[in-house]
């Protein structure tokens, strides 16, 4: 996928215009818990930045994204003194980024990578986070439709049985929680997987 050109284009159907709303339910559920360093992979035009560093008490929030224009567009329209994007892969992290981060919040990097890269993927964010950090995330269980078939993604589904053994079978991580969210952008209710893990 040649995520640069997409925005570019400004073809970019995943940007929902908004923060994730399994992210924001969760926020609310749970004040106070997010704070430090957030990372956010994939991180796009930044609108769950903004979501964290306006909700919660973190004093940094850093998006990461492979395309400049994205980050760009981030940092012009969602940009703060708490939230900034730059152009970075999570797969080739920086050492200043490596067991850096409190948390990571996963919502779109996840589906869009070529599902042999999922292990990959594990081991980078067990990277990223400190020894005693998080990982929040929202997996798209199931996108598919008329428009997207297994196989031929981005975006890419998953199933709670692949992500317990991606992420619990690694030796890498511990599931703290694990549910249905309750809310979702419109098309994928019931379709999305809310976890939080730590690493081990």
């Amino acid at each position: 996928m040649d995520w640069e050109n997409h925005y570019l284009d400004n073809d970019t159907p995943w940007d929902k215009g908004t923060a994730a709303p399994p992210l924001l339910e969760w926020i609310k559920a749970n004040p106070g818990i997010i704070s430090g360093r957030v990372l956010i992979p994939g991180s796009g035009k930044g609108h769950d930045g903004v979501a964290l560093a306006e909700l919660t008490d973190a004093t940094q929030v850093l998006g990461l994204d492979i395309s400049p224009r994205a980050v760009e567009l981030a940092n012009l329209e969602n940009g703060s003194d708490r939230f900034q994007s730059e152009v970075g892969d999570l797969f080739d992290l920086s050492v200043v980024h490596q067991s850096a981060f409190d948390w990571v919040w996963e919502h779109t990097c996840f589906c869009a990578i070529d599902p042999e890269m999922r292990d990959a993927y594990v081991e980078a964010v067990h990277l990223a986070l400190k020894p005693e950090g998080q990982l929040l995330a929202v997996f798209y269980r199931d996108p598919y439709d008329e428009e997207h078939r297994p196989g031929e993604g981005p975006p890419h589904g998953t199933s709670l049985e692949e992500l317990v053994e991606l992420f619990e079978g690694s030796g890498r991580f511990q599931i703290l929680e694990s549910y249905v969210p309750e809310t979702s952008y419109e098309g994928r209710e019931g379709l999305e997987q809310f976890m939080r893990l730590r690493p081990l």
